[in-house]
């Protein structure tokens, strides 16, 4: 029961930690392989956040 838990807990750090990242690339505003990962990220983040929210919201004790 707990594995959930602490799966979605770090999928949310690791989700913060690429979109903080993903973020600071984007203001750069350079064009280039850097700014394309980025845009990417940020659409990973949007994807993987909620749903470590969803796991967290189910398994919760």
């Amino acid at each position: 029961m707990n594995m959930p838990i602490i799966a979605a807990l770090l999928g949310l750090a690791v989700s913060l930690w690429f979109g903080i990242s993903a973020v600071r690339e984007l203001k750069r505003d350079t064009p280039g392989h850097a700014f394309n990962a980025a845009m990417i990220h940020i659409a990973m983040v949007t994807m993987l956040a909620p749903l470590c929210l969803i796991i967290l919201v189910a398994y919760w004790p």
